[in-house]
């Protein structure tokens, strides 16, 4: 029996949802248009300030839930770009997402909107941030793997204090992976991430951001003013293993009280931006994040350069994406969990489900 009917007078999203390293993307393949031209960064600062309801409705009960991310997936500026990607969550509109990258890829490769071929394809993938290369390695009809060319990473200025509640004073460092991360040491706090209890992780970082987050001003070296600082990345003792190869345990976290299943992509390039600047990685090395829920992606430092004037680092990240489900979600502009969202967005539905 199809049910198709029950549907025809409401809009929807064609949403296919996967995960990498225990991180939900959901991906948005179709049911949103009219959105503005220009390049990706131009259509996200749109939906930021004209249809941020699309946002909340989706990262949110009963849509959705705030440990997951959203992926509008959207044509590209760039003509050699495969795909546009927006990528949209509570801590805002990240200019890059690693995990968000590998889910988006599961999707599209996924439904066959980029052909699922034996071996090792390149795709361009225009983000906020710019147009990143992804190698998506695929066998017997499933992505084995997905490595991109990270935006690059760098550390903001000199090393800062704060005193937090519980725990003194606390020294951190602003590091840009794709997005703004404090990045603190474990062992200055006497937290383990590879043993410390997941409410402990979140109790810290709560505590942490209630000083640190108000105030505080982000500027990209090249792009000028970025969204608040929503991110953490507590770090662990670098376990070094054989050749090149070191595997660290870290903890990231995105407000509000989200400790991230996966190390995340933007995460691990930070780390590795955070090494290079203290001489303790050179160019070649590559390292096992590892997450307190034991999931792993590996970054390799690929190069050295400089952002806007700011030494920084070029990095390469890899992982595994799964799919989830491929669903159609149903969005009633009259439903008050819906409309009450702030934003309106139901302009840049598809028109010809409002007919």
């Amino acid at each position: 029996m199809s049910y198709q009917h029950l549907f025809a007078r409401q809009p929807t999203l064609d949403v296919v949802t996967a995960h990498a390293g225990g991180d939900v993307g959901c991906v948005i393949l179709e049911g949103v248009s009219n959105l503005p031209g220009g390049t990706v960064s131009d259509r996200a600062e749109y939906l930021r300030r004209e249809a941020d309801g699309l946002r909340r409705m989706l990262i949110q009960k009963p849509h959705g839930d705030p440990s997951q991310c959203v992926n509008l997936v959207v044509p590209p500026a760039d003509p050699a770009a495969d795909a546009g990607l927006i990528i949209m969550g509570t801590m805002g509109y990240p200019d890059f997402s690693g995990s968000n990258a590998m889910c988006t890829m599961a999707a599209l490769f996924g439904t066959g909107r980029l052909p699922m071929e034996e071996g090792e394809r390149r795709v361009v993938l225009e983000t906020p941030s710019g147009s990143s290369e992804l190698r998506v390695a695929c066998h017997a009809g499933r992505l084995e793997s997905v490595a991109y060319d990270a935006v690059p990473g760098f550390v903001l200025g000199e090393e800062r204090r704060v005193v937090v509640e519980g725990w003194g004073e606390v020294s951190f460092s602003l590091v840009y992976g794709g997005v703004f991360y404090a990045l603190i040491t474990g062992v200055d706090i006497g937290l383990d991430p590879a043993s410390a209890p997941v409410p402990e992780l979140k109790r810290f970082f709560e505590k942490f951001f209630a000083v640190v987050a108000p105030g505080l001003e982000l500027r990209h070296p090249v792009r000028g003013h970025s969204a608040p600082l929503t991110l953490g990345l507590l770090v662990g003792e670098i376990d070094q293993g054989p050749s090149t190869t070191s595997g660290v345990h870290v903890a990231a976290y995105m407000a509000p009280g989200v400790i991230c299943q996966s190390p995340t992509g933007t995460g691990t390039t930070a780390l590795l931006a955070w090494l290079a600047g203290q001489g303790r990685v050179s160019v070649g090395t590559t390292i096992r994040t590892i997450s307190p829920f034991g999931s792993e992606f590996n970054g390799t430092l690929a190069g050295l350069t400089t952002v806007g004037g700011v030494a920084g680092v070029q990095t390469v990240v890899s992982g595994r994406p799964y799919l989830l489900a491929h669903s159609s979600i149903v969005v009633d502009t009259e439903d008050p969990l819906v409309s009450d969202l702030g934003l309106g967005f139901s302009h840049i539905l598809r028109q010809d489900q409002l007919e």
